[in-house]
């Protein structure tokens, strides 16, 4: 006979009173969470039971919910009639059973793990030892396989290091087999007492699980334009910013590294630039459900389990203005019922610097000098262009690298380790973290310490209970702003130190560059966060298909930033000047209360599931500043209150709150036809009364055309699926107060005496509105060939209107600018993500990962017109973000003598284009040379393995993207004394079309500045390699795997500054390009 259930079954310190408020509670809740999930539990074989006019089904039912009891019987061959009264009060559950066996043909056995077996009487079940091995589609045992009898979580076990499990059953009993990434399969029993298993690998995609906000959803049942990155594809990277693993593995999402420097962090871009003027453009960031905007760089690699990112405006509309520019989820690792898992993470390294700009050596120097003098007339005898020192060690052949001296190589590493299990009641994970990257310049620091934990409790069959908490402290030196920028600046006829050996604080004469040995020992710049967040949450499931579920989530950063320069730092002038130090604090606060209520019903053919959202949100942000000079001793230069003047102090306060109602309808026929709707009301206090509330709509559709009929003729189709979406949400992030007016401290002069006084210094705008992001999405998803091809495709088109921006007023106004919605731009853009297997024979295999996102957007209208503010350089037609200026035409030759007289030039000077042809150049040749944001960017990724080993490499490429550099406005201007970066520039011998005579570039030396971005990169090869289980059976290891890593080995560009992807930024002398080297290992118990 065959058996069923009933059931389904189951160095710096800090003084923050809040954060350590917050760890007490939170501590408290762990200990409570703990005791009970050591603890026997509820009447684990007593029950308690008042019903009326139930049959026996449904008294077992009861049983196994209240009970750590399991029932397995035939569905034929059970007691029939109903009962009109169960009343039982502290009874053994057993002894319920047999009163209600009595008068029936039936009776039980009782055999291991409390597993019950309804029989006829005179029967016996043998209690059956089976012994199986589950393989997967390569003949190679899978671990941690799930073996449970059919429809029942008793006795559940699972493989070990050799794919084997032991289970004790019921001889005819039904094995129910699972795994992650492959199909579940039922085996029946039928007396044999050893199994072979091989299990067949789900078509890609289709049953994974993706986070939607709110809720999950499996892959296949998707509507929008989500993008995942799984744990493996993050620690395969060696990352100490997750983030990091987004580059290049999620189309839509453009990833930039802020600066040079260690724990600088990254910046994401979804679906390109969401609005106009200096604003963030970054998504919302969701953490096991706590929202922030602060990023990921406080999260532990290898804490993350996964990471899904919302793209379209449907997706994201659940988080209504929070998530108008995209969302980023993370899910961290959470704890399984079943023996504790032990688990170490650690890599160690050194970061290289690579891509050095190529400076004038000496010789290079001294010519460069003598051309800038000869370009202007004077005179080019050596000892009227250089000092007699700089003479001095030219002849002596002194050719000091300064780059060379100043940096060094660096120490890179992280270590985390987690121990995470549970049982079927109580499931926990808690870990911690130690991430340590040393800069390349001295004494650049950066250290992050993570606390993690998660707990969830299943306190009864309908209240659940959980608990997410991390602690995180980043201690960063920053080093010196001046080390690196004149190591640079000063020439290589120069030299450190003096007759005697001793560093010279001036080896230059020139008071904007010093010795940067004595800034790296006079200039502390320090930041100190300590960051605490996390969220409690309680579960109610009254009846099976209803769930409510509330969640407070707080969040407090306080982050300290101190500057200090000392007595011989080039700030103090080598002690001319007092000693300075700046202490600047941002204590932020925020929580969110969200609660919901979810319906979950399959009726037929037809499955519903209904989500209503309750949220509030408050954020609160202070900050105080205090500069002082005069202080004694650098030990001190902490305490402002020695300093002997106070040079400037202030301090701000700030609250933001958010109030918001949210409904969202998922709907599905068949597996084939997918509906999702949604909607939400959010009402912020940015905004005046009368426009503080806005309705954002958004509904998808998905067409499952593989469930068809018609295509069930066409294995090679594993899934296909049309999707097609529209959605809407609103933007609110401005300024805190924008729609307010204010007054602003000024003086006022009384007969020559200033006075403090008070002035307006912000118009009001009471009619400042909601921005509001409209966008189709059209996409496909698809596997093919057995899953050999998979991947999805889509297009969308974003409008945005009602841009909230700082709008430039004219002088008369006596403001310089007012906060309005002034217009609409547009975005564009097509994303497709690729996967093949190229490979796959028993032991090698060949994947390819391949990912491309190409955007554009334009400017629609501004301030209710089309003409164009050629002041805020928004031009209607053209990217919202664009180089404006002359157009490069080459260097005025000697042959073009007399027409360069025309335009006030002569032969070595910068020529630009007369675009008019009027004979004058103005305003009017003026022309866009480009866009400040990439156009497209994509990457490949291989993976091979063979045996036990495997080799993955990333390569990454980024197009399109035009900036002005800082960097070569200093090191490429050729009109300066400091050093400059070796090009063949013009003379009268080596007449250049390109680079510009020394000392004479013309009016339009700003424009050469303009420096196309473009690269590829090889972001990172991996080797790895994983020991046989069977290795490490004996040493009770249950996976170790080694591995060496280069990341960023390789860049290929034609742009010579530091790094083509910070070089946005505008700035130089904040780090160099690096490549990191580093070993690994992967170990678990």
């Amino acid at each position: 006979m065959s058996f069923y259930t009933h059931s389904k079954c189951a160095r710096h310190s800090f003084c923050l009173k809040k954060p350590l408020l917050i760890m007490k509670l939170t501590i408290a809740l762990i200990v409570l969470f703990n005791f009970q999930m050591f603890a026997k539990g509820y009447s684990q074989s007593k029950v308690t039971l008042n019903l009326t006019a139930v049959d026996f089904k449904k008294v077992v039912g009861e049983i196994e919910k209240r009970t750590v009891y399991r029932f397995l019987y035939s569905k034929n061959k059970i007691p029939t009639n109903k009962f009109a009264n169960v009343n039982a009060n502290n009874l053994e559950a057993l002894s319920l059973v047999d009163e209600l066996l009595v008068n029936t043909p039936y009776t039980y056995q009782k055999l291991e793990n409390n597993l019950i077996v309804i029989i006829p009487k005179g029967e016996t079940v043998a209690d059956t030892k089976v012994t199986g091995t589950v393989l997967d589609e390569n003949d190679q045992p899978l671990i941690g396989v799930t073996v449970t009898i059919k429809g029942t979580t008793a006795g559940a076990v699972s493989t070990d290091l050799n794919g084997v499990f032991h289970i004790n059953v019921p001889g005819n009993a039904v094995l129910t087999v699972s795994f992650v990434g492959y199909d579940t399969q039922d085996v029946p029993v039928d007396g044999k007492n050893i199994f072979t298993v091989k299990m067949k690998p789900t078509a890609k995609n289709l049953n994974e699980v993706v986070v939607v906000g709110y809720g999950t959803q499996k892959k296949a049942d998707v509507t929008t334009a989500i993008a995942s990155v799984n744990s493996n594809q993050i620690t395969r990277l060696a990352v100490t910013d997750p983030t990091a693993a987004l580059q290049g593995q999620v189309p839509g999402a453009t990833v930039i590294k802020n600066v040079g420097k260690p724990g600088a962090g990254y910046s994401v871009t979804v679906r390109g630039v969401h609005s106009i003027g200096n604003v963030s453009n970054e998504p919302l960031y969701v953490i096991d459900g706590i929202p922030t905007t602060s990023g990921l760089n406080d999260l532990n690699p290898a804490d993350i389990e996964k990471i899904d990112v919302l793209k379209d405006a449907s997706a994201a509309s659940i988080y209504g203005s929070r998530g108008a520019k995209g969302v980023v989820i993370v899910t961290t690792k959470r704890g399984k019922a079943g023996k504790t898992q032990l688990t170490f993470d650690s890599y160690v390294g050194t970061k290289v610097p690579i891509h050095l700009p190529q400076m004038m050596n000496s010789q290079q120097y001294v010519d460069f000098r003598t051309e800038q003098n000869r370009a202007n007339g004077r005179s080019i005898v050596l000892s009227d262009i250089l000092s007699s020192d700089l003479i001095a060690n030219y002849n002596n052949g002194v050719n000091t690298n300064w780059p060379d001296l100043v940096l060094k190589n660096a120490v890179q590493m992280n270590h985390n380790v987690t121990a995470a299990g549970g049982d079927e009641k109580t499931r926990f994970s808690v870990s911690a973290g130690l991430n340590q990257e040393d800069g390349n310049v001295a004494p650049e620091n950066y250290k992050k310490y993570s606390l993690r934990g998660n707990v969830d409790r299943q306190i009864t069959d309908q209240w659940k209970a959980g608990l997410n908490l991390y602690l995180v402290q980043a201690l960063t030196d920053q080093g010196s702003s001046e080390a690196l920028r004149s190591s640079y600046r000063l020439p290589s006829i120069t030299y450190p130190y003096d007759a005697s050996g001793n560093p010279v604080f001036r080896v230059f004469n020139n008071d904007a560059v010093t010795n940067p040995f004595f800034d790296q020992q006079n200039e502390l710049r320090q930041q100190r966060v300590m960051h605490t967040f996390g969220n409690l949450y309680v579960q109610f499931q009254p009846i099976t298909e209803l769930t409510v579920k509330s969640t407070i989530s707080p969040n407090y950063v306080a982050t300290r930033n101190g500057i200090y320069y000392g007595p011989l730092s080039k700030q103090s002038v080598g002690g001319s000047v007092p000693t300075q130090a700046q202490n600047n604090t941002n204590d932020f606060f925020s929580w969110v209360w969200d609660n919901q209520a979810t319906y979950d019903k399959q009726f037929g053919d037809h499955h519903i599931t209904g989500t209503v959202i309750q949220s509030m949100q408050s954020e609160r942000t202070e900050t105080s500043n205090i500069t002082a000079s005069g202080l004694p001793y650098k030990s001190l230069w902490y305490n402002l209150g020695s300093g002997g003047s106070v040079l400037a102090y202030g301090s701000s306060y700030t609250k933001y709150t958010l109030a918001s109602f949210t409904g969202r309808v998922n709907y599905n026929y068949k597996d084939k036809y997918l509906f999702t709707a949604t909607g939400r009301y959010d009402g912020s206090s940015h905004f005046a009364v009368g426009h503080q509330w806005g309705f954002f709509p958004s509904a998808s559709a998905a067409w499952r055309i593989s469930q068809e009929d018609f295509m069930k003729k066409m294995p090679t189709v594993n899934d296909l699926k049309l999707r097609l979406s529209y959605g809407s949400t609103g933007n609110d992030r401005i300024a805190a107060y924008s729609t307010q007016a204010n007054l602003g401290q000024t003086y006022y002069d009384f007969g020559g005496v200033l006075a403090n006084g008070y002035a307006p210094g912000q118009l009001a705008n009471q009619d400042l509105t909601w921005e509001t992001t409209r966008e189709w999405n059209l996409g496909v998803d698809f596997s093919l060939f057995n899953s050999r091809i998979s991947g999805s495709v889509d297009a969308y088109s974003r409008t945005i209107q009602n841009i909230l921006f700082s709008r430039q007023l004219p002088p008369e106004t006596g403001f310089t600018s007012v906060s309005a919605n002034v217009g609409q731009m547009r975005n564009q853009g097509i994303e497709v993500g690729l996967n093949t297997i190229n490979i796959q024979t028993k032991k090698f295999q060949w994947r390819t990962d391949f990912a491309l996102q190409v955007s554009n957007n334009k400017l629609l209208s501004i301030y209710g017109g089309t003409k164009n503010d050629v002041g805020s350089l928004l031009f209607i037609g053209q990217p919202v973000q664009v180089n404006y200026d002359y157009v490069f035409d080459g260097i005025w030759q000697t042959s073009d003598a007399a027409l360069a007289a025309k335009y006030n030039q002569k032969p070595g000077q910068i020529r630009v284009k007369d675009l008019d042809g009027n004979g004058v150049i103005n305003a009017n040749d003026k022309a866009i040379l480009g866009q400040k944001t990439p156009k497209w960017d994509g990457s490949i990724g291989n993976t091979f393995k063979y045996g036990n080993l495997d080799l993955y490499v990333l390569v990454y490429t980024r197009r399109g993207e035009m900036v002005t550099s800082s960097y070569d406005a200093t090191f490429l201007n050729f009109n300066q004394n400091y050093n400059q970066m070796y090009k063949p520039y013009w003379t009268a011998t080596n007449p250049s079309n390109t680079w510009w005579q020394p000392g004479n570039p013309g009016p339009y030396s700003t424009i050469p500045q303009y420096r196309k971005l473009d690269f590829t990169r090889i972001n990172n090869i991996t080797l790895g390699y994983t020991f046989p289980a069977k290795l490490l059976k004996r040493a009770k290891i249950s996976s170790l795997r080694v591995y060496a890593t280069a990341s960023n080995p390789f860049l290929f560009t034609k742009y010579d500054g530091f790094d083509p992807e910070w070089a946005s930024q505008n700035t130089y002398g904040i780090g160099v390009s690096t490549a990191a080297y580093l070993i690994g290992i992967n170990l678990g118990f």
